[in-house]
């Protein structure tokens, strides 16, 4: 009777434990998984009170955001599909990456400076300063 008691506590527990997990899915850092559109508000949401952009600026602004998310799923996909195919970039491909991420942070800061005041541009370079510094410092070092 024991040996029968104690096989049937197994099963049901060996079975909770094969379920599905009945969560959503997540990404990196415990946040859930967005789509862009809801990515892009919460961006947009973000820097209307960071830097306290009116109306007609987070009009001017989305766009931007929207062009920016895409550039990055493109830019994602092509990495994921290099991953895929077991390709390993060279480091001239990499340094024409970086040069290609500059330039176009550097077009996106030229249109932001268009739309916001010199107060707004000058604290929205500020907090890209310290969110660059916080992923640095996040970054785990390479094994040597």
């Amino acid at each position: 009777m024991k040996k029968l008691v104690l096989a049937v506590f197994l099963c049901v527990g060996f079975s909770i434990y094969a379920q599905e997990p009945t969560t959503t899915p997540k990404k990196k850092g415990n946040k859930e998984a967005k789509s862009p559109e809801k990515m892009n508000e919460a961006r947009l949401s973000k820097m209307t009170t960071d830097l306290n952009l009116n109306a007609k600026q987070q009009e001017q602004i989305k766009p931007i955001l929207a062009e920016q998310t895409v550039k990055m799923e493109e830019m994602k996909a092509k990495q994921k599909a290099n991953k895929e195919a077991g390709v390993e970039l060279s480091d001239a491909d990499k340094k024409a990456m970086r040069k290609e991420m500059k330039e176009e942070k550097e077009a996106t800061d030229a249109k932001y400076k268009n739309i916001l005041t010199p107060e707004q541009f000058s604290k929205y370079q500020e907090i890209q300063k310290e969110q660059r510094e916080k992923m640095m410092s996040q970054k785990k070092p390479k094994a040597e």
